[in-house]
């Protein structure tokens, strides 16, 4: 018999959201309007949500955690070859290496922006405090690699859940939205209280504090 499953808490679909947002505006911010500034504030926040989602992967809703997430070779060949037999209501093993690789493509790229040069005015907060050369690395990943294998990798997220909605008949996007699922098999239900939510503010206010301290030991301009 199916039955609702709730598998994304509202922090982890907020995030989900939030970061999104911050990334759409952070690349619109400089390629459309030029605005290094917003850019960069825009990776500021992003940094924070990051930071955010890290610590949430240890102490989030059950399907929300890095430990139930299913990121063994043994575990993705397996799903490759009966996909239809997976009855997790989380990620499947490709989802959580998608979800892996993405975060770390994410913070890769703020790393590179915080120690990248424009050579027009603009600089990030860590290049006085690197060589020159690592400053060339950074500037050159950030803008001529780490960008288009982001881009690349958002592009094989979104055709990977056009994929699971159009063929497999799987609502994705439906399920970040409401945090449920509807499944055939019993699966564990993520925890969603209000002071489960409550945590996930503080949590919140706590990296993006620290965010902002760090940038500001920097001497950058916020």
């Amino acid at each position: 018999m199916n039955s609702l499953v709730k598998v994304w808490d509202l922090p982890t679909r907020l995030f989900h959201w939030a970061l999104v947002l911050a990334l759409s505006a952070s690349v619109i911010s400089v390629l459309v309007f030029e605005h290094m500034v917003w850019h960069a504030r825009f990776g500021y926040l992003i940094a924070s949500l990051l930071s955010f989602r890290l610590v949430w992967g240890f102490v989030g809703g059950y399907w929300s955690r890095f430990v139930n997430f299913k990121l063994s070779f043994k575990d993705s060949l397996a799903y490759l070859r009966q996909p239809a037999h997976w009855v997790r209501a989380g990620h499947n093993p490709l989802g959580s290496w998608s979800v892996i690789v993405m975060l770390l493509l994410i913070f890769l790229q703020l790393i590179a922006g915080l120690g990248s040069d424009d050579d027009a005015g603009f600089s990030g907060p860590l290049t006085p405090h690197i060589s020159s050369t690592w400053v060339s690395l950074a500037t050159r990943y950030h803008t001529d690699v780490g960008k288009w294998l982001l881009l690349f990798w958002v592009f094989l997220h979104l055709a990977a859940v056009a994929h699971h909605a159009l063929i497999k008949k799987k609502p994705l996007v439906k399920a970040m939205l409401s945090g449920y699922r509807v499944m055939a098999h019993a699966n564990p239900s993520s925890a969603d209280a209000g002071k489960h939510r409550w945590l996930a503010v503080l949590l919140f206010s706590i990296c993006s504090a620290i965010t902002y301290v760090c940038l500001k030991l920097l001497d950058t301009q916020i």
